[in-house]
C-alpha cells in the first residue's frame, strides 16, 4: 500500500506554497524561495515526508485538508501520527520524518513559529536506540584492493575488445567504480552525474575530475587529479571496456548500464554494496567510502587531519571530526596493546 500522498494528489494550496518555495528566479532581479537551492534530491525527499503526513491527515480526518497547512497541526495531531507509524519504524526514522515536516513547513510557511515540533522531534531523537557506528571496519586501502581485484579479474578473462562480455565489462566498471571511490570519495549524487569531457577530462596523459559547483551538494566545485595507475585503468575502460555495454555509445555519462542508459543512482549504490559484500562479506555503500577516507586519513596523517574536509568537500572539520575521533582512539588501543605484550613478554 503506497502511504504517502504523491505531490500531484496535494490540496492545491499546498503545491501553491511550495512552487513558490522552490521557484528560483530568471535572473538576478527575480525573487529567489527560501528553498530555491535545495538539491533535486533534497527536494523530492522532502515531498516524500510531507506527502506521508498528508496520507495519514487524509486518514486521520480528511477535513483537515482544507485548512491551511499551519492551521492542520498541533500535539494532539502530531502525537497521533507519531502513534500511527508502523511498530517496525524505529525513533531514529520518526524524527526524520518530523524533521522533513518541519523543514517542508518552514518553507511554505515562514512566517509561522515551528520551535515546538522541533522540540518534539528533539525529544524522539533524544530517546530513540542508536545503532554504534563502525567507521574504522574498512578503510580506503582495502576498498581500492577490491576494485583493482574486479578489474584485474575482467582484464584476465577478457584479452582483447573483440571477446569481451558484458559481464567481463560491468565486472571492470564496477571495480572502476569502487577504485574511483577510494581515492575520491565522491557523493552518489556526483559519481552518477560524471560525464566524459565535461567531468572527467584529460589533463596532459592523466585524467583529472573537473565537477562544477553545481553538481556539488555545497555548491563548491572540485578538482581532482587521478593517479597515473588509475588514469591508466580509466584507458582501458574507455578504450576496451564501455563499448562493450549496451547502448554506452548513446550517451556519455561516465557509467553506462546494461540496459542501454546511464546508470542511476540506485543501480550505482546497488552494484557498489554487492560488489564489495560479496569481497569483504559486509556490504559498504557509496557513503561509507568518505567514512573510509576520513577514517584513513586520520589515522595515517593525524597532523593533517584537516585536509580530509577538502578531500570530501565539506563546509566544515565538525563532520570529519568524529572520523578522528575513532582513529586516534584505534591507534592508542593498539599501542596499549603493544606496550602490554612487551610487559607480559619481558
Amino acid at each position: 500500500m503506497r502511504l504517502y500522498l504523491p505531490y500531484s494528489a496535494w490540496p492545491e494550496d499546498d503545491r501553491s506554497r511550495w512552487e513558490v518555495a522552490v521557484r528560483t528566479g530568471n535572473d538576478l532581479f527575480d525573487d529567489r524561495g527560501p528553498a530555491a537551492r535545495l538539491a533535486q534530491d533534497t527536494r523530492r525527499r522532502l515531498q516524500y515526508g510531507y506527502g506521508k503526513f498528508l496520507f495519514f491527515l487524509s486518514t486521520y480526518d480528511a477535513s483537515l485538508l482544507a485548512r491551511a497547512p499551519a492551521e492542520r497541526l498541533d500535539p494532539n495531531i502530531i502525537e497521533a501520527y507519531v502513534k500511527w507509524q508502523p511498530k517496525t519504524c524505529g525513533g531514529i526514522t520518526l524524527a526524520n520524518y518530523l524533521h522533513q515536516l518541519r523543514f517542508v513547513l518552514r518553507y511554505m510557511c515562514p512566517s509561522d513559529d515551528w520551535s515546538w515540533l522541533l522540540a518534539i522531534t528533539k525529544r524522539i531523537l533524544a530517546q530513540a536506540q542508536r545503532k554504534p557506528q563502525k567507521h574504522h571496519l574498512v578503510t580506503s586501502e582495502t576498498l581500492y584492493a577490491v576494485g583493482r581485484e574486479l578489474m584485474d579479474r575482467a582484464i584476465t578473462r577478457s584479452k582483447t575488445t573483440e571477446n569481451t562480455s558484458i559481464q567481463q565489462a560491468l565486472e571492470y566498471r564496477d571495480g572502476l567504480m569502487i577504485a574511483l571511490l577510494a581515492l575520491v570519495p565522491l557523493r552518489r549524487r556526483t559519481l552518477t552525474a560524471l560525464r566524459i569531457g565535461k567531468h572527467l577530462v584529460r589533463s596532459g596523459n592523466l585524467w583529472s575530475l573537473d565537477i562544477p559547483a553545481a553538481d556539488t551538494k555545497t555548491n563548491r566545485p572540485l578538482d581532482y587529479p587521478i593517479s597515473p595507475e588509475l588514469s591508466g585503468r580509466f584507458d582501458l575502460y574507455l578504450g576496451q571496456f564501455r563499448g562493450r555495454i549496451p547502448g554506452a555509445e548513446l550517451h556519455d555519462h561516465l557509467w553506462a548500464s546494461s540496459r542501454g542508459r546511464p546508470m542511476a543512482d540506485t543501480g550505482i549504490y546497488d552494484s557498489i554494496a554487492r560488489r564489495t559484500h560479496r569481497a569483504l562479506g559486509i556490504a559498504v555503500n557509496p557513503h561509507r567510502f568518505r567514512h573510509a577516507a576520513a577514517t584513513f586519513w586520520s589515522s595515517r596523517d593525524p597532523a593533517n587531519v584537516r585536509g580530509a574536509k577538502d578531500l570530501l568537500g565539506q563546509v566544515s572539520f565538525g563532520t570529519t571530526e568524529k572520523h578522528y575521533i575513532m582513529a586516534q582512539s584505534r591507534v592508542a588501543g593498539r599501542a596499549l596493546a603493544r606496550a602490554i605484550a612487551s610487559f607480559v613478554e619481558s
